[in-house]
């Protein structure tokens, strides 16, 4: 319902519209806004920067600015997708429009600007008088403090200007008197007086420029002393910074210079580690091979003991079988089979080349022995009789790594 009776309002204001005379919009006068054809706001014609902000769920076509008797001002004709935007005029008066149409739906955005007033133009025209008499800005701080001046000297000299007008026009308005003569008499002291106001506020002037300039110097002053603080800062900050950056590099080095001396001693401990667990594993080793040997030595002296037992006891009876079994001869012949048990057991070996003194002294004494002479290479040694026969010993001795040869007679 609320649609049809906009639409019957349209209608009848249109209707009324073609039937009075056409009127000139009011500067007051509300701009009435239609999109598609249809009504969906309107903008304050009296207000200052009025918007309006419409929300379409159907893409927007056509947007019309009309007045309140129907009278077509403005529009535009939007795209299928994407901005358009237009500014239209309407007499002095500005009305931006902007349209977004997207995949669903579009939006419109009215901005109303008024006409700027007569005061308006005036301070704008005083303020660009006063931007090209303060064209050269020597220093960025006195650009407002001179703008100030300048403002201030055109506001004075407009005032004096619109002063000598007001004067002359009330000097032409004045009433008119019957007597030339009179008229005379009583218009003569008027300029004078005029004019002694006139170098009254010249005076004034005068003393304002000068107050003015004062001022100015002074405040120069103050922006040389600031720049002076200024560029002191800036010099301490410098030097502090390029300070942090020192101290900040020195740390850098010591620091890389510990992690470097902590790495070393690291990689010379963990070196120094696997080389004492390789010698300890060296000498694990050797000392297994010799408890090897060893006990192939022990089980070789077993036997051999065996064997001078049966052999002793093989003597024993062979001997009380003899003709003269006194125990005299025979404790002199088990004498004499002691004696001949504990001479030491003679051989020669010749070693491998290359091989160093303390290699053979060290093989010596693991033999229990004893060095003699060296004759012609070959080195002369004395160890207790073996227990194992004599060939089979010199066997285990050629099989040593360092010996080269061995035998029993020179």
């Amino acid at each position: 319902m609320g649609h049809e009776e906009e639409l019957d309002a349209y209608r009848s204001q249109l209707l009324e519209s073609l039937n009075r005379r056409p009127t000139i919009r009011g500067w007051s006068d509300p701009i009435q806004v239609y999109v598609n054809e249809l009504r969906v706001g309107e903008l304050e014609g009296a207000g200052v920067n009025a918007t309006l902000q419409v929300q379409c769920v159907d893409h927007i076509e056509t947007v019309q600015l009309r007045a309140e008797d129907g009278t077509l001002l403005g529009g535009l004709t939007a795209p299928e997708c994407g901005y358009r935007t237009d500014r239209v005029r309407i007499s002095a008066d500005t009305v931006e429009l902007s349209v977004h149409n997207m995949a669903q739906g579009g939006t419109l955005s009215a901005l109303f600007t008024p006409a700027p007033s007569f005061w308006s133009r005036a301070w704008k025209s005083i303020a660009d008088v006063a931007d090209r008499v303060v064209a050269r800005r020597p220093e960025p701080a006195l650009a407002y403090g001179m703008r100030t001046v300048a403002f201030t000297q055109a506001l004075l000299a407009l005032a004096v200007v619109g002063l000598v007008t007001d004067r002359i026009t009330t000097g032409r308005t004045s009433v008119r008197t019957p007597s030339p003569v009179v008229q005379t008499a009583a218009l003569s002291p008027s300029p004078v007086a005029d004019m002694a106001k006139f170098e009254q506020q010249l005076d004034e002037l005068a003393r304002m420029q000068t107050k003015v300039d004062d001022a100015l110097g002074s405040q120069q002053k103050g922006v040389v002393q600031l720049q002076q603080a200024m560029a002191k800062l800036s010099s301490t900050q410098e030097s502090f910074e390029s300070n942090v950056l020192t101290v900040r590099e020195e740390i850098e080095k010591r620091l890389e210079t510990v992690s470097r001396e902590t790495d070393r001693q690291t990689r010379q401990m963990a070196s120094r580690g696997r080389v004492e667990q390789e010698q300890l594993e060296a000498a694990i080793q050797n000392l297994t091979a010799d408890n090897h040997r060893l006990s192939k030595e022990v089980v070789s002296l077993e036997e051999y003991n065996q064997a001078l037992k049966s052999k002793l006891q093989t003597a024993v009876a062979s001997a009380s079988k003899a003709v003269d079994p006194s125990p005299e001869r025979l404790l002199k012949m088990a004498d004499s089979l002691q004696a001949t048990q504990q001479m030491p057991f003679l051989f020669w070996v010749t070693f491998s080349d290359g091989t160093s003194q303390e290699s053979i002294d060290k093989w010596v004494h693991e033999m229990q022995g004893h060095k003699g002479v060296v004759s012609e290479g070959w080195q002369e040694v004395r160890i207790l009789p073996p227990a194992v026969p004599p060939d089979r010993f010199l066997e285990q001795v050629r099989g040593e790594k360092i010996v080269k040869a061995a035998r029993i007679s020179q």
